[in-house]
């Protein structure tokens, strides 16, 4: 491979005006494209392995004269990195994601295989530890920034992809804009915190008891400031209202 780095070095430094004609084709060229490209990064970049992701950018490869031989295969940058360390990284661990990476059906798709293999892979997170877990932070920490734009900037919404119907979107601390004005949502909601977080046994029992600290405790906040406008009157109202319905 020493004649391979050589003919890579008389490119780089402009003694050749290009690699010879067929130099990365088939099989044998994938792999002088390989030694080349972590020759590149290791030796004479001097980029440890672990920090590739952290100052390796489509420019990085591209000004050091690797665009030509990538465009033979169709590769964007990270698919050249790939092919040198195959599997060792994940597109979403570099600054730069792929040009139009998340974009339409596949780019959706592959958000949501992004998503859940952080999730189920790299953290292990328990499925019903997901609305406390998954917010603006998480997408933030795992650089899948790119994938929470895609959704609206919405915990459920992403969930609700990855995990069809698993979950309702008042289960999470960022609810989608507009929940808290649906009555279905405020009704399912409301009964599921009365009736299986503070375990009332009824309307009527729920119309006592309930106070406003209930709502902090249990994540609701939202829910208390914009459907009931952070009055406890409301909140009582709607319960009693509740409760005659349910007798009638």
């Amino acid at each position: 491979m020493d004649q391979v780095i050589d003919v890579y070095l008389d490119v780089l430094e402009s003694k050749r005006k290009r690699f010879p004609n067929n130099f990365f084709i088939g099989a044998e060229g994938k792999a002088y494209m390989s030694y080349i490209t972590s020759y590149l990064l290791e030796k004479h970049l001097s980029i440890p392995l672990h920090k590739i992701p952290l100052q390796v950018t489509a420019d990085t490869l591209w000004s050091h004269r690797l665009r030509p031989p990538a465009m033979i295969y169709g590769w964007n940058y990270y698919e050249v990195i790939d092919n040198a360390y195959p599997g060792k990284f994940k597109p979403w661990d570099f600054r730069q994601v792929p040009h139009k990476y998340w974009k339409g059906k596949e780019g959706k798709n592959r958000a949501i295989q992004a998503v859940k293999y952080m999730i189920e892979k790299e953290l292990n997170i328990p499925l019903h530890e997901l609305p406390l877990q998954i917010n603006s932070h998480f997408f933030k920490e795992y650089k899948l920034g790119g994938v929470f734009d895609l959704f609206g900037q919405s915990p459920f919404l992403v969930m609700d992809a990855a995990y069809p119907g698993l979950f309702k979107p008042w289960q999470f601390a960022n609810v989608p804009m507009n929940c808290w004005k649906n009555q279905s949502y405020i009704q399912e909601a409301m009964d599921d915190f009365l009736f299986n977080q503070l375990h009332f046994l009824s309307y009527e029992e729920a119309f006592l008891k309930i106070k406003s600290q209930h709502f902090n405790d249990g994540r609701l906040t939202g829910l208390f400031q914009m459907a009931f406008a952070n009055q406890m009157s409301n909140v009582k109202d709607w319960i009693k209202q509740q409760g005659m319905q349910k007798a009638n």
